[in-house]
């Protein structure tokens, strides 16, 4: 029996007595993380995929971001992309929350996740602060992107799909430069994200953050997570 309840079996044992997982129905949601004035709306759909809802290690990313940057000029000027952005929870965030003055931010997915980035941009009348690109990693980089350097790169929970693993390396190596940030987290879930994390430590400076000393991230503590700072290795 799968997790929806479904079985190729004719006669699996206590079948019946087994009431299938739920699937979580298409809904907005909103949050303030704790920080905003006001909450951004989120909608969560994961007809087109598991990236239609927030995960604790975006969660956590938004909220770093958040402290990070509200209240000051640090991102003014800057081009900003997030990958495997799902609903674009972080983006959104950093949009309502940070100056944006002069600076450029890419939201970007797969195909199946574009409308729901459109549409949660358009919930919050963010238009005219996030840029949605498709950002397929088997791709070459879009050129609206690529076509100046890259200042920070946000990735949430990005690692999951092990196949998936060395098109997310080229992507980081071919986006990432000399004097890019990128913030990077994602729920420790086997033994395979942890040898990605040690691979790409070949190509880049990674410092993790000690969430554990921050009761800020008390609510994180349990998820087993972990958030990094990483730079290209010169």
């Amino acid at each position: 029996m799968d997790l929806f309840g479904n079985s190729d079996s004719e006669a699996e044992p206590f079948s019946d007595l087994v009431a299938p997982a739920p699937i979580m129905k298409a809904h907005t949601t909103q949050t303030t993380f704790g920080l905003l004035d006001k909450p951004i709306l989120l909608h969560e759909d994961l007809s087109k995929g598991c990236g239609g809802m927030i995960w604790p290690a975006g969660e956590l990313l938004t909220k770093y971001c958040l402290k990070k940057y509200m209240g000051g000029d640090k991102l003014k000027g800057k081009r900003i992309v997030e990958l495997g952005a799902g609903g674009g929870m972080t983006s959104l965030a950093i949009a309502a929350g940070c100056n944006l003055e002069d600076s450029e931010l890419f939201v970007t997915d797969m195909d199946a996740m574009i409308d729901l980035l459109h549409r949660n941009v358009d919930l919050n009348g963010l238009q005219g602060c996030i840029n949605v690109q498709l950002l397929d990693w088997k791709d070459p980089i879009p050129e609206v992107i690529s076509e100046k350097p890259v200042d920070i790169v946000l990735a949430a929970d990005c690692v999951y799909y092990e196949p998936a693993f060395p098109l997310l390396k080229k992507t980081l190596i071919n986006l990432v430069g000399d004097n890019t940030v990128v913030y990077f987290c994602f729920k420790r879930r086997r033994r395979a994200d942890m040898h990605f994390v040690k691979s790409i430590r070949k190509r880049f400076n990674m410092v993790e953050v000690n969430i554990k000393e921050d009761p800020d991230y008390a609510d994180f503590t349990r998820e087993n997570l972990s958030l990094y700072i990483m730079t290209k290795k010169v």
